[in-house]
């Protein structure tokens, strides 16, 4: 800085007496004036700055509260991770109603919709297998958790009805579906009549998969957790970030990969839309839907 305007002022002979005298004045002040920029250099501080300036006071000045980004308010990993707590806290969904999942920091279009899957029902065993569950119990846990990795979350009559078929019985008897309903139970995570994969979060989890074919899997198969994500979806990507309640299940429909509907299908999607109301998983607006 000084030996700039030193040089400014020694090719400068043009300019007038009294205003190179007021330069060499000024040029004598910064010369006896104490070098702080050197230890404004040396602050390891100054060297990650995005500006260097020899001003320090931009430095030392706080920002104000009003104009702090949201993420700087919470610099402590420790309290920051026990608010997002509280916050699942508050939207976790009781067990006993329809699996909605409770609300998660997830953006819903980060999601890509996929297509869903079939699980092989091809036979691979007798059915002897299942005669004795007790013996078997870790073969048959195995089939069941490869068809829940490719279909899962299923319901799980939908899972024991494929595991039955891969053992070659097409119509287990009621006493068959009920010890592998128990059996799945026991080894996998069931909420509320759904079966989740090992490893898939229920809380966070935001897949959407659409069907290719309408009869691959009936709507009152697909998890309520699915459908809102579906309906994550539709509101978000609409211009207002609101839909209409009447049409928001058709349009999750539509996303899933459903055209018209029949009543039983219309029903599980709109108790589902309840659900997710009633856990704040949604938020009813009058007759809009929007999200939290």
């Amino acid at each position: 800085m000084s030996r700039g305007w030193n040089g400014f002022v020694a090719k400068s002979t043009w300019l007038p007496k009294a205003w190179r005298e007021r330069a060499e004045r000024a040029l004598s002040e910064d010369s006896a004036t104490p070098a702080t920029p050197n230890t404004n250099d040396a602050d390891p501080s100054a060297d990650h700055s995005p500006r260097r300036t020899p001003d320090p006071a931009p430095r030392t000045t706080p920002t104000p509260p009003a104009q702090q980004p949201t993420d700087s308010e919470s610099p402590d990993p420790v309290d920051e991770a026990s608010s997002t707590g509280e916050r699942s806290a508050t939207r976790l969904v009781d067990p006993v109603a329809l699996p909605v999942t409770a609300s998660a920091p997830v953006v819903p279009l980060s999601v890509a919709i996929t297509d869903f899957e079939l699980a092989d029902d091809s036979v691979i065993g007798p059915a002897s297998v299942l005669d004795n569950l007790e013996l078997t119990k870790a073969a048959v846990t195995r089939v069941a958790s490869t068809i829940l990795t490719t279909e899962g979350p299923i319901a799980v009559p939908r899972l024991v009805t494929i595991v039955a078929r891969r053992f070659g019985v097409d119509r287990p008897t009621e006493e068959s579906r009920t010890e592998l309903s128990a059996l799945v139970t026991e080894a996998f995570v069931v909420q509320n009549g759904f079966a989740w994969p090992t490893g898939l979060d229920v809380v966070t989890w935001r897949g959407v998969r659409r069907v290719v074919h309408r009869d691959h899997r009936a709507v009152t198969d697909i998890s309520p957790a699915e459908i809102c994500n579906a309906m994550e979806l539709v509101i978000t990507a609409s211009p207002e970030h609101e839909v209409d309640r009447e049409q928001l299940p058709m349009q999750a429909a539509s996303v899933l990969g459903y055209g018209r509907l029949g009543e039983t299908a219309r029903r599980w999607l709109d108790l589902t839309l309840a659900q997710a109301v009633l856990h704040g998983r949604l938020v009813e607006d009058g007759d809009r839907i929007r999200l939290p």
